[in-house]
């Protein structure tokens, strides 16, 4: 199913990821929205430090790093109610290299874990979408992605 999310947010989103630092010296980069009334209000991207959330249920120990989603649902804690919360949508992006040496980016799939799809569930936040895995360039940032 196609999202129904603005492109601009991918775009945005996408920017962001390639920006970040990443984890696993880079190679996993990425960042997630919350986007209310069609704007983007909060953003969130994978980093080294953690988080009392990361410590629930469907984390491994190796994966306590904060996620992306869970940063940007943090971040809109500050600027949002819970309902305001809920009746929002999470879209998640994953950049990526083809391969060792390139200099450009492609897509990656950007599914949440367990881990993440718990804290997402327990917030009620039940528009998820997130990139899938693109053979080819991020030149026009069309995207693919997917509801939960």
């Amino acid at each position: 199913m196609a999202s129904t999310l603005p492109p601009r947010i991918f775009q945005m989103l996408t920017r962001l990821a390639m920006k970040s630092p990443g984890v696993s010296n880079g190679r996993v980069r990425m960042a997630a929205g919350i986007v209310y009334r069609r704007h983007l209000v909060a953003t969130g991207v994978n980093q080294m430090k953690t988080h009392p959330m990361m410590m629930g249920e469907g984390y491994r120990e190796d994966q306590l790093y904060m996620h992306a989603e869970v940063d940007a649902i943090r971040n809109a804690l500050k600027l949002l109610t819970a309902e305001e919360l809920s009746k929002s949508s999470l879209a998640i992006v994953r950049v990526k290299r083809p391969h060792i040496g390139s200099k450009t980016w492609i897509h990656g799939l950007a599914k949440p874990c367990p881990g993440c799809q718990t804290i997402i569930d327990s917030f009620g936040i039940t528009d998820v979408v997130w990139t899938e895995d693109l053979p080819k360039q991020i030149d026009s940032c069309q995207h693919r992605v997917y509801t939960v």
